[in-house]
């Protein structure tokens, strides 16, 4: 799984774990191939399945753009939490570079339209750090849903807005093996010291610095080698950039020698025996408006594993491993910096045990079970957003338009349609909307 479906399953059996909470189902618009103890996992192939699993439920919890593939959604009376961990418009920045100007443009307001519609229909909203919070309050503030009434159910608008961090699992990880990795990489001997890139390779990020500072760090640190762990991504069609940092690789000639590829994607209740058969963990990325509201997830799975973390700067998280002492941070492309703190790491056993248990303590402060507790205390006792129950002339006087007017123009709208699913899904939307 990736990041969204790890959250997902993640937060759902935390829900499913606190008694004050019924039954929790995980509902997937793909296919489900795997089963779980504590919640249902069930995949849905149209909109009368949806209806039908969502009719006297507590609550919705949604991500991505459900609402728009589902706008019965959106009309129904059920109370929706939104998920906006994922500030996607802001990936899709990078991701769309090199496409066609007209391309670009329209993938990116297309997801802005999405996100209108989700944040003027949610009756709470999730995002995973202080400084999305404010990002998603001044977009709400601009939908018009920072208003008397919101306001006045709670000053500091946590009745609408939550944090809820990507958390760390309850459960200890998996002893050291070191065997794990030199039995797939028999140039890594006992004494080398291994960083690991536990994700994958993605437009916003920045492994090229890294491959570079890893070859100029072989004079003084021969024992370092670099591991990448995802080179292919789970979903298909979902691109990486992990061909450049190969490519680099071979041309600064340590490839296969130094630099490493784990060719696809490793299952994800194994990613703790990767994690732990590495000695630190690295995340590089550019300096760009995504770094500023990203919450890079990889980075729990290698706290909770007690790993060391050598981070780019900009974001939320690298300023808590700085802080908290789990780890080095560097700026943004820096090269010689970025060698430097490897070189450091992998020369100083002592440091790296020292980070390391720094990490793992900061990993108990990250675990789903407390992280999830502000969308657990909405679920327990689920309410409409106190302006979204309102008539529609009170609406009106608070300057709020329908959530299905948020997403932007009819044309727009029949536009985004015919991408999203083609003629069935335009045709599927219109006669919702003639039914409605």
């Amino acid at each position: 799984m990736a990041g969204p479906a790890i959250r997902t399953l993640e937060l759902a059996r935390a829900l499913a774990a606190d008694e004050r909470i019924g039954p929790v189902t995980v509902a997937s618009l793909a296919a489900v191939d795997m089963a779980d103890e504590l919640v249902r996992l069930v995949p849905v192939t149209g909109t009368q399945q949806l209806m039908e699993l969502t009719a006297g439920v507590g609550s919705v919890v949604v991500q991505g753009d459900v609402l728009g593939l589902h706008p019965e959604l959106v009309h129904s009376d059920v109370p929706v939490v939104v998920d906006a961990y994922d500030p996607f418009h802001l990936e899709q920045l990078e991701r769309t570079r090199g496409l066609p100007d007209p391309v670009r443009r329209a993938i990116v307001r297309d997801t802005i339209s999405s996100l209108n519609l989700q944040l003027s229909r949610a009756d709470f909203l999730l995002c995973a750090s202080g400084r999305q919070r404010a990002l998603w309050l001044g977009h709400l503030a601009a939908l018009g849903r920072v208003n008397p009434v919101t306001y006045d159910r709670a000053a500091d608008l946590s009745g609408l807005v939550a944090v809820v961090p990507f958390g760390t699992p309850q459960r200890p990880p998996a002893a050291r093996d070191r065997g794990l990795l030199s039995a797939r990489f028999p140039v890594i001997g006992a004494d080398d010291v291994v960083a690991i890139w536990g994700g994958g390779i993605y437009e916003w990020l920045d492994p090229l610095t890294l491959v570079r500072a890893v070859a100029a760090a072989e004079a003084d640190a021969p024992q370092l080698r670099l591991v990448f762990l995802g080179t292919r991504h789970p979903v298909p069609g979902v691109e990486t950039t992990a061909e450049a940092a190969r490519l680099l690789a071979a041309e600064l000639g340590v490839l296969d020698r130094t630099v490493l590829f784990l060719d696809g994607w490793v299952p994800y209740d194994e990613r703790d025996r990767w994690l732990r058969a590495a000695d630190l963990a690295v995340t590089t990325h550019w300096d760009h408006l995504e770094t500023e509201f990203a919450f890079r997830t990889r980075v729990l799975d290698a706290l909770w594993c007690g790993l060391p973390v050598v981070s780019t700067g900009g974001d939320e998280l690298a300023e808590v491993v700085e802080r908290s002492g789990a780890g080095l941070v560097v700026p943004p492309g820096d090269v010689p910096a970025l060698r430097d703190a490897l070189v450091r790491l992998s020369a100083d056993e002592a440091l790296r045990r020292a980070s390391g248990a720094a990490a793992a303590a900061l990993a108990e402060g990250f675990s789903w079970s407390r992280v999830c507790r502000p969308l657990a205390d909405f679920c327990a006792a689920p309410r409409r957003a106190p302006d979204l129950a309102l008539d529609p002339v009170a609406r009106l006087q608070l300057g709020l338009r329908r959530p299905d007017r948020a997403a932007g123009s009819p044309v727009q709208r029949v536009r985004a349609a015919l991408r999203e699913g083609g003629p069935a899904l335009l045709a599927r939307r219109l006669r919702g909307r003639l039914r409605r």
